[in-house]
């Protein structure tokens, strides 16, 4: 048993030294970001330029350019209004994120959110109500591609100033489209359930028809989204290439008195 000792305590000796440091030298990957459209066909998707900053206050550590838009709205449901403004980041700023969304309360109370954003779009498409709660919301632009904006929803949950997320990722929606192709989003209340309906649509598998796709998604909090439903269908078009009737329902946005058309 005396002989046992020594290799105990070598072994004991072994686990105790610090593990090897990682080799700070050796280059990092670097990330990239595409600019690409997204596929006509999608529904909704996430998006990693999209990721709303980890804190409902972002006073910045990094400088602010000039106000790009703003509009006043009751976000807190206190029938007041309150102001939300829009700002580039000037400065270094986190991956994907270059826009500043500030919600000053009538109460002094002041929420930033960080979006992502593109140069020369505007980044308020309009105010609605689009969670049901009876406050005002706002409907963002993230960007665009060929033929669809790319949008999401920012919402004021009572503490903080949200963006819409599902599944633990921020949504973005998509609302346009082409002759071919159509996406649109709509803002609707079914038996007491607040809901946003997603559609997408294209005639690609033939000229007389245009195949369909509707998702439904609810509301489980004030910012997180559910999908509830997918359903798919054919509208048949006796016209090689003709449109589908009531466009609008295929091609642009409706929540409340937001309503675009392609």
């Amino acid at each position: 048993m005396r002989r046992l000792v020594p290799v105990a305590v070598a072994l004991l000796l072994a686990s105790c030294a610090p593990a090897p440091s990682p080799d700070l030298t050796r280059e990092q990957p670097q990330p990239t970001s595409e600019s690409a459209e997204p596929s006509p066909i999608v529904v909704s998707s996430s998006s990693p330029a999209a990721i709303a900053a980890p804190s409902d206050r972002v006073h910045p550590t990094f400088p602010l350019g000039e106000r790009l838009e703003g509009a006043q709205a009751d976000f807190d449901c206190d029938g007041r209004a309150d102001q939300l403004d829009f700002y580039p980041i000037a400065g270094s700023a986190p991956i994907g994120l270059n826009r500043l969304a500030r919600l000053t309360l009538a109460s002094g109370a002041v929420r930033d959110l960080a979006l992502s954003g593109m140069e020369g779009v505007s980044p308020l498409i309009g105010i609605a109500d689009v969670n049901g709660d009876g406050c005002d919301d706002a409907i963002v632009t993230l960007g665009h591609g060929a033929s669809t904006t790319w949008t999401t929803f920012v919402v004021y949950d009572g503490n903080d100033l949200r963006q819409a997320e599902e599944e633990g990722k921020p949504v973005m929606f998509l609302f346009g489209g082409s002759v071919r192709h159509g996406n649109a989003i709509e803002c609707r209340r079914t038996k007491d359930a607040p809901e946003i309906v997603v559609r997408a649509v294209s005639d690609y598998t033939t000229e007389l028809q245009w195949d369909t796709v509707e998702d439904v998604h609810h509301w489980s909090t004030k910012s997180h989204l559910v999908l509830w439903s997918t359903s798919r269908s054919v509208i048949a078009v006796s016209v090689p290439y003709a449109m589908p009737p009531d466009t609008a329902r295929y091609w642009g946005i409706s929540c409340g008195a937001v309503k675009m058309d392609q």
